[in-house]
């Protein structure tokens, strides 16, 4: 589950450990399911960062929990890794994976034609709320490593929700 001792009685291991905090784990899972529940960003391109970015990261604990409504397709889910040559993504998400890429470990080569790319497809902000949610999708794999949180394949109807568990 984790190096950490973790809750007792929690739902997932993510959640477990998250729980010895209660209310750090309430205010996150507030903060983090306003990017799913309030449909800021388009639910596909939130999922597509989140998986991308879990594999930059091999993170595993974040990689196999899937969102059922998102339609993200097994074909991009497999294409991911070569999404820039792959014709199954349509030009926003090509512009949102390509913010996705350089996040984790570029996020000062980030250009202004990057954000431009992005503005085509969504509004200002809107764009806050990807570059918000790319980040916390970067902490969140970080946080999951260094914890030590083992995968716990799931398929969800929100991977991240105020009034749902976290995966």
């Amino acid at each position: 589950m984790s190096w950490l001792h973790s809750a007792t009685d929690s739902p997932t291991p993510f959640e477990g450990v998250l729980g010895l905090r209660p209310e750090l784990l309430a205010l996150y899972r507030d903060f983090y399911g306003k990017l799913w529940d309030d449909a800021l960003v388009p639910v596909a391109l939130l999922d597509l960062c989140r998986l991308r970015i879990a594999r930059l990261h091999n993170c595993e604990a974040e990689a196999v929990v899937r969102h059922a409504a998102s339609g993200v397709s097994d074909t991009q889910i497999a294409a991911l890794d070569d999404w820039g040559a792959a014709d199954c993504f349509s030009s926003a998400a090509r512009a949102a994976l390509a913010l996705a890429d350089k996040m984790p470990w570029q996020p000062h080569a980030i250009t202004d034609e990057d954000i431009a790319a992005l503005r085509a497809h969504l509004s200002d902000p809107q764009v806050v709320a990807l570059m918000l949610a790319l980040t916390l999708f970067d902490m969140q794999c970080r946080l999951r490593l260094a914890l030590g949180i083992e995968p716990q394949p799931a398929t969800v109807s929100a991977p991240y929700s105020a009034d749902a568990i976290l995966h």
